[in-house]
């Protein structure tokens, strides 16, 4: 069978940041609850409660219809300011080494995240622990609005930026609306990893935006950009 992937002979490998890069389990757990005594909601959020509702798949954590509109605006914005409060954010397992391999093996890489703010801010933090030196580009989104979230635009500039082809360009998210923005910037891969909020199951199912592959932890992403270069995807 042959290989769809290698004829694009890989360039750039681009990340998302919170969940994929980093930890982002405990600021999402504090937003939400924050978000959740914001709009008077009974009881308080305990960490055993949203640990099972994103196990299920449950982001409005069992919410009526009419509240999840501002539960949602609140947690994002409380998201945002609970990220920006951390100046040295957890790396998640297997990180850094796959960084440092990308880079011997000379890809392109860049950070592209959902978060607002001053990309040189984010370098900083990123310096901090250790990850800042292994990113040709770090973007940020310009806007403070449920509207960032789409980084579609942000995708197509990087590529651009690195002066590679879409089509040369992987993505590693762990969200479905990462595998979007993947697919309308063209990119020629999609991987998600199930280290953030949804689940393996939840990624490699998705029926609107599904991943090529789907990884359990950083520490498989070396082994399959090599299959997607020399050998037929499983």
């Amino acid at each position: 069978m042959a290989n769809p992937f290698s004829a694009n002979r890989f360039k750039a490998v681009f990340f998302d940041l919170d969940g994929t890069i980093v930890d982002i389990h405990g600021p999402l757990f504090n937003a939400a609850r924050a978000a959740l005594e914001q709009i008077g909601h009974e009881p308080p959020l305990t960490r055993e409660r949203y640990r099972d509702a994103i196990a299920n798949g449950d982001f409005y954590l069992g919410l009526p219809d009419d509240r999840r509109d501002a539960y949602m605006r609140l947690a994002y914005l409380n998201l945002a300011l609970e990220v920006e409060r951390i100046d040295a954010p957890a790396v998640l397992a297997h990180v850094p080494e796959t960084l440092a391999e990308l880079k011997r093996r000379e890809y392109a890489t860049a950070i592209i995240t959902s978060r607002p703010g001053d990309a040189a801010r984010l370098a900083e933090k990123l310096a901090r622990v250790g990850l800042a030196r292994y990113f040709d580009q770090i973007i940020t989104q310009s806007s403070f609005s449920m509207r960032a979230l789409d980084k579609s635009a942000s995708l197509a500039d990087a590529a651009a930026r690195a002066g590679v082809a879409p089509r040369q360009c992987v993505y590693v998210g762990d969200e479905p609306r990462d595998m979007m923005a993947a697919i309308n910037a063209g990119y020629g891969a999609r991987v998600a990893v199930a280290t953030g909020p949804a689940t393996h199951d939840q990624l490699a199912a998705h029926p609107e935006y599904p991943a090529h592959f789907v990884m359990r932890t950083m520490g498989e992403l070396v082994e399959l950009l090599a299959r997607l270069e020399h050998a037929p995807p499983a």
